[in-house]
């Protein structure tokens, strides 16, 4: 058997099963260091930051597998749908992207036990969701945790891009919601924007570039948004931030004929 034909015969399903469960005694055990320490002997602050480093870490690696599972769901047209608020869905993982990918500013937050006041607080500090009166209390019929997934990734690219400001837009007309993820990063070339969503495609580091290294994230949020009605567009120029927009149906494709 060469390398290729081991790769192709490879169980990917069975893989990612066999590893969920390893990273998640990684991440319990290092939630319990952290919240039930021994008074009498503290943790160091090294010691606290390195444990802290490794519950977020078993984090990204976790919710990645969880998205490869999604993906291998989603083109065997399996679908969990039930109501769901998005805009009630999108403040919980705005507050949980921040937590991975800014630890310093989630430790302005994490005291708050009110998801309204951690968004307003954000919304200080340049990171803003805007929701027009109709997404506010809109209803959707879909695969909520796809969904998550779908928001997570383009928040997480923007949080990682952005300079100073980040703007989340939703809003829905027209039996559809729509979501617009602007950052005020260095922004994308047009001739790199397909490029980006492409699976393991990394925009080569240059002055005609200014981002690189997306791995799987965008490339995963399409792929599921398509199979779920919809879809997601980039607007950028180089050196003017970017926008992702997404489109979802309010009703999945699948449930309207039943």
């Amino acid at each position: 058997m060469d390398h290729d034909d081991f790769f192709r015969q490879v169980n990917i399903e069975f893989l990612v099963h066999e590893l969920k469960d390893p990273v998640s005694v990684i991440e319990t055990g290092a939630r319990m260091l952290l919240d039930k320490q021994d008074p009498s002997a503290p943790l160091t602050p090294s010691q606290q930051r390195t444990i802290e480093r490794i519950v977020r870490n078993a984090q990204k690696t976790r919710e990645m597998l969880g998205e490869l599972l999604e993906v291998g769901r989603a083109q065997t047209a399996c679908f969990n749908c039930r109501p769901f608020h998005p805009h009630a869905v999108l403040r919980q993982v705005l507050v949980e992207t921040v937590e991975a990918g800014d630890p310093a500013l989630y430790d302005e937050i994490k005291s708050s036990q009110n998801i309204k006041h951690s968004v307003t607080f954000l919304a200080s500090k340049g990171i803003r969701l805007d929701v027009t009166p109709a997404a506010e209390t809109v209803t959707m019929a879909h695969d909520e945790i796809k969904f998550r997934q779908i928001a997570g990734n383009l928040l997480k690219n923007a949080l990682y891009y952005r300079r100073h400001h980040l703007l989340i837009h939703l809003a829905c007309q027209h039996n559809c919601i729509s979501m617009a993820v602007r950052d005020d990063g260095p922004g994308i070339a047009p001739v790199h924007h397909e490029a980006i969503f492409q699976r393991y495609k990394q925009v080569a580091s240059c002055a005609s570039v200014a981002r690189a290294g997306h791995g799987l994230g965008l490339a995963v949020a399409r792929i599921l948004a398509r199979s779920m009605g919809g879809d997601i567009t980039l607007e950028s120029e180089l050196g003017q931030g970017a926008v992702f927009r997404l489109k979802l149906p309010i009703v999945f494709p699948g449930e309207q004929s039943g």
